[in-house]
């Protein structure tokens, strides 16, 4: 009966007679516009940088009903969309295009969909479940976060506050200041100018560092468990150079001579303090692990 009840289905679906899904879209523009809040289900969002001082909002979007509805609200200077679903909230997809001038602050929220920003110039708060968030080509403040989505930042320059729960992060080719966390993923920066500071924190995943540059910076790279690699990639050693590691657990690994070794105790627990300075004081690097190993290369 199961049988005969899917192949009705398929007929009935290939002949039309079962409603199929309808792509529909949506075009807004507003004006005035300082601060944009978006709350999302599970939509995906792509913000763009505008061509002018409006902001333009494309939404694409199927529904097999009329369960779904944009909502677009203004207040002043502040405008609010979002997806309402009554009843059930399944089916379809939602891609929205956001386009915002420069220096707009943004606060975004989507419990499924992924955060995309390529080329915009903005300010953004924004939170996803279970999204992956991309960065590319942009510049501003990114306070940006995701309960077990991948992260990934490219070419792009700012204030850069990012974690993922379990998801991997990977920072490449960008100029800023820079605190990157993943509870288990790894985290890894490449060809990164800092201008003050950077913190790559993994709780069991590697942190790792590739070719940094700048000046008068402090890096730090922490591993609970898992490896925390510094990779100068042929750059000169230059400023200072600490590494903390577990005294049985861990291990450090360097290729130059320690100026000073020590063992100290933390809640109940012994590690292993080395550290050595070529050059001038400047800039700082502080490389850790719990269990795992405290290296730099060459």
């Amino acid at each position: 009966m199961k049988n005969i009840t899917f192949v009705l289905v398929i007929l009935l679906t290939l002949s039309g007679l079962l409603p199929a899904q309808k792509e529909l879209t949506v075009d807004k523009t507003f004006e005035n516009i300082k601060t944009l809040r978006i709350k999302l289900v599970l939509g995906d969002c792509l913000l763009k940088k505008s061509a002018d001082s409006r902001v333009r909002i494309q939404l694409v979007y199927s529904r097999d009903d009329e369960s779904f509805e944009p909502r677009f609200s203004e207040s002043g200077s502040r405008l609010t969309l979002e997806e309402k679903f009554y009843g059930h909230d399944g089916g379809g997809y939602y891609h929205w295009t956001v386009e915002v001038p420069a220096a707009v602050k943004v606060d975004l929220e989507s419990a499924t969909g992924g955060i995309s920003i390529d080329g915009a110039e903005l300010e953004i708060d924004g939170n996803t479940g279970t999204g992956r968030i991309e960065i590319s080509n942009a510049i501003g403040e990114f306070d940006l976060n995701t309960g077990t989505g991948n992260i990934s930042a490219k070419n792009s320059n700012g204030e850069f506050d990012l974690n993922s729960g379990t998801g991997r992060v990977l920072v490449e080719d960008c100029r800023g200041n820079f605190d990157v966390n993943s509870g288990t993923g790894k985290v890894k920066g490449v060809n990164l100018i800092i201008e003050s500071e950077a913190e790559f924190n993994s709780g069991t995943g590697s942190a790792e560092m590739t070719a940094p540059s700048g000046k008068d910076f402090d890096l730090q790279l922490n591993s609970g468990t898992g490896d925390a690699v510094l990779d100068m990639q042929g750059n000169a050693l230059e400023g200072y150079f600490e590494f903390q590691a577990h005294s049985r657990k861990g291990e450090i690994i360097s290729p130059e001579k320690f100026d000073k070794e020590e063992e100290y105790g933390e809640n109940g627990d012994t590690y292993l303090r080395k550290s050595f300075t070529r050059g001038k004081e400047t800039p700082r690097y502080f490389i850790s692990t719990g269990t795992g190993e405290a290296e730099l290369k060459k």
